[in-house]
């Protein structure tokens, strides 16, 4: 039993998703296991840190340290500490964040499976986050075999002339990048401005730029034009995991050395990516089709029927434009389904295989080892780290 109510500051936004998305996850944390005193601002992620923090003697906090004044304020109370952002690379406080090479594997399977080509990475400078979904994003694109564009604007003169540079620069630089361009922006405000430059650059989107976020901040997504397509974080599961860090730690258990991750939820796909990178209008529409009923039973001839050429077209074409056949881009349709349920649901493997357009788990298993390298189960408890409560 506590022979004390600890006292936990939470210096995290209320004006954002994230943050509220974190508050909801420490508000669960504190009904199951607290009681907690909790002192809470309303505040935005660039605020300075509260004045009374300077003078306040509690017994934990969790933050999200944005500014390397709020870093200093929380290290000199001496108290145990947790960080859900990871501004900075030298930051000492342990963390619980995103798990951004999962962030990045999310956006670019996305783009892939929609055969786009040519990518291109837009960040937030001097985030240490952004960095680390950048870095992930290059890799696995490179080991796919594609190169990865990056925006860098403070190496760029017009950047920092006002909102309207920056932005006219941005198009510009888009402009000159080959299409289709799948681009991945570092969340979702970030990914909100690339479509604004889009439109100054009279660039089509989807068509010739699709855009993935970070956050699947609803209304920010909403507001795209057109609405915007984002990674799913899973910011409760954030919260929860570092109000328990917390708490062991004021208990005066030792933190982890490395940060802890949670994984994305999955993607929430809108209009900015909804776009088959194909050169060939058949072979597009083949795709579209087979994105959207892939799970429900087709097979190839229902594909060609719907398409109105015969079966030997339909794989003649697949195989000049995708390199692979029909059957190949269903199999890929259905496991990408297998893995979203995996990784965002506790249905069982039977349930699973029959919602993903297989026969049945032992199907599912076999075909996922094969494709994915692991068992079902074996995704299953990869994707969620391990993490879930």
């Amino acid at each position: 039993m506590r022979s004390r109510v600890p006292h936990v500051a939470l210096i995290i936004e209320t004006s954002m998703a994230y943050g509220r998305g974190l508050l909801r996850g420490i508000a669960r944390y504190v009904t199951e296991h607290g009681p907690w005193s909790i002192y809470v601002d309303q505040r935005s992620l660039n605020d300075p840190p509260p004045a009374w923090l300077q003078d306040w003697n509690g017994h934990g906090v969790i933050m999200r340290a944005q500014t390397r004044r709020l870093a200093r304020v929380v290290a000199d109370l001496q108290t145990p500490a947790v960080d859900t952002l990871h501004q900075f690379a030298e930051l000492s406080a342990p963390l619980v964040i995103p798990d951004h090479r999962a962030v990045a594997a999310a956006a670019a399977e996305h783009l892939l499976e929609r055969h786009f080509r040519h990518f291109a990475f837009v960040g937030v400078e001097r985030a240490y986050w952004s960095k680390a979904r950048r870095d992930a994003l290059i890799e696995i694109l490179r080991h796919a075999g594609f190169p990865c564009h990056v925006y860098s604007p403070l190496s760029r003169r017009r950047f920092a002339d006002s909102w309207e540079g920056s932005q006219q620069d941005l198009a510009e630089w888009l402009s000159d990048l080959p299409k289709p361009l799948g681009v991945v922006a570092a969340h979702d405000l970030r990914a909100l401005c690339v479509l604004d430059a889009c439109r100054r650059g009279g660039l089509a989107v989807p068509e010739q730029v699709a855009v993935v976020g970070v956050d699947n901040d609803e209304p920010l997504c909403s507001l795209g034009d057109p609405p915007l397509t984002s990674i799913v974080l899973d910011h409760e599961l954030i919260g929860y995991q570092a109000a328990g860090l917390l708490d062991r730690m004021m208990q005066g258990k030792k933190p982890p050395k490395k940060p802890v991750t949670v994984k994305p939820r999955g993607v929430a796909p809108r209009r900015s990516t909804d776009f088959v990178a194909v050169d060939d209008q058949l072979t597009a529409s083949a795709v579209r089709f087979i994105h959207e009923y892939a799970c429900h039973g087709m097979d190839v001839p229902d594909v060609a029927r719907h398409c109105g050429v015969s079966r030997r077209t339909l794989e003649r074409t697949f195989s000049q434009f995708l390199g692979m056949s029909p059957h190949d881009q269903i199999v890929r349709t259905k496991v990408a389904r297998a893995k979203q349920l995996l990784a965002e649901s506790d249905y069982p493997l039977d349930v699973v295989a029959a919602k993903s357009g297989l026969a049945h788990a032992a199907y599912l298993n076999v075909l996922f080892k094969r494709e994915v390298g692991q068992t079902p189960g074996e995704y299953r408890r990869s994707s969620v780290g391990g993490m879930h409560p």
